[in-house]
């Protein structure tokens, strides 16, 4: 048991000096709940030409709590610098946005484009362990609302069942000395995605653990491949 406590307390200690402001936004749902999140610019230095930034929404592991959200975000710094927008709902309960509507992400997109400046595109779903996870789960929902899915690492539960996803791409990594033995998900977890219709980059990262810092040489070109 305690070794399965290790990785989290680590990535803790990795992630807190990471921390960035960010601006704080309260959506209305139309069901009368509200959500909150923070959201962050990208500096004008990582902007081309002045461009409006595309957009990602981060899933942060855990309960989706603000700690959780707050310890995890070196990740969505490193798209921040890289020209991207990024928001970070934050669950009011702890429970996953995959189990709420299926509405829940796209009115929390609406209403981002409604209020920030965004290029008008899709969003990308990006998290890392059961946040990765959880962003799939939420793809998995509305294949079309979301231009692809970013999750290093994450896991598809055994019992899902996909619909099809409309060549949404998936890019996945894991460590190949994942604490959780995650790495040994990747095989029957990709055949289930691409069965299903998606496109999957599925990788096992060398001597990696659980938490890893990403390889953006082979994400930012399956970044540029998307539409």
């Amino acid at each position: 048991m305690a070794l399965r406590r290790l990785p989290l307390v680590t990535l803790f200690l990795l992630l807190l000096p990471s921390m960035l402001a960010a601006a704080e936004q309260t959506v209305q749902l139309r069901d009368g709940a509200s959500v909150k999140l923070f959201f962050f610019e990208p500096h004008d230095e990582a902007q081309v030409q002045g461009d409006p930034p595309p957009l990602a929404i981060f899933i942060a592991g855990g309960s989706n709590n603000e700690f959780m959200a707050k310890a995890q975000f070196w990740l969505g710094k490193e798209f921040v610098d890289r020209g991207w927008a990024i928001a970070v709902p934050i669950s009011p309960d702890g429970k996953g946005f995959s189990t709420r509507d299926s509405s829940t992400l796209p009115q929390i997109i609406e209403q981002l484009h409604e209020t920030q400046a965004l290029q008008d595109s899709k969003p990308l779903l990006v998290g890392m362990s059961s946040g990765g996870s959880e962003a799939m789960a939420i793809a998995f929902l509305n294949p079309s609302v979301f231009r692809g899915v970013v999750a290093t690492p994450g896991r598809i539960k055994t019992d899902v069942s996909l619909n099809e996803l409309n060549s949404l791409p998936f890019y996945i990594r894991i460590g190949e000395k994942d604490d959780f033995r995650w790495n040994r998900m990747l095989e029957p977890m990709s055949q289930k995605l691409l069965a299903a219709g998606a496109q999957v980059d599925g990788a096992i990262v060398e001597e990696a653990r659980h938490v890893f810092q990403l390889d953006w040489r082979s994400l930012e070109a399956w970044l540029g491949k998307l539409k």
